[in-house]
């Protein structure tokens, strides 16, 4: 199986697929094609309980601007950089419309309140995934970044 949708699966349990997603057709439809993502990565332990979270958050319609959200899951990712982490990608654009896209970050950070060791949430445009990650040499790996906290 590719991933779940709209499941209530643990993605730390969750080994046959890379991705569990969430997508409401009716909140989708109030927000732009969503040609990148604002990422949020969690320690391995944390994972379960954001994912929720997020969800909870997606699902009343709290995220403004965000099409759909998606997480990693237990099973093993070559394009991931640090094994002991998961990520929850919640996708908006347009990705060239930075005061757009910034705008949603803060939103986002209101909702989801977050910390990463760098102290920024980054956001990365569908053509940089496309192009690779750290893992696979990419150097920059992120289009936008909005000051968070550091862990």
């Amino acid at each position: 199986m590719d991933h779940y949708t709209n499941c209530n699966l643990k993605p730390t349990q969750v080994t046959d697929s890379f991705w569990l997603s969430e997508y409401n057709e009716v909140i989708a439809s109030n927000s732009t094609f969503p040609d990148g993502k604002w990422m949020q990565f969690y320690d391995l332990s944390e994972l379960d309980t954001m994912w929720e979270r997020a969800k909870y958050k997606y699902r009343a319609g709290h995220l403004i601007g965000i099409h759909s959200i998606k997480v990693s899951t237990a099973r093993p990712q070559p394009r991931a950089s640090n094994s002991s982490q998961g990520v929850i990608i919640f996708y908006c654009g347009p990705a060239n419309n930075e005061s757009i896209i910034m705008h949603i970050g803060e939103k986002l950070l209101q909702e989801m309140p977050y910390k990463s060791w760098s102290g920024h949430m980054s956001y990365k445009s569908d053509e940089q995934t496309s192009a690779g990650t750290r893992a696979t040499g990419q150097i920059r790996n992120h289009l936008y970044r909005i000051p968070c906290g550091k862990t």
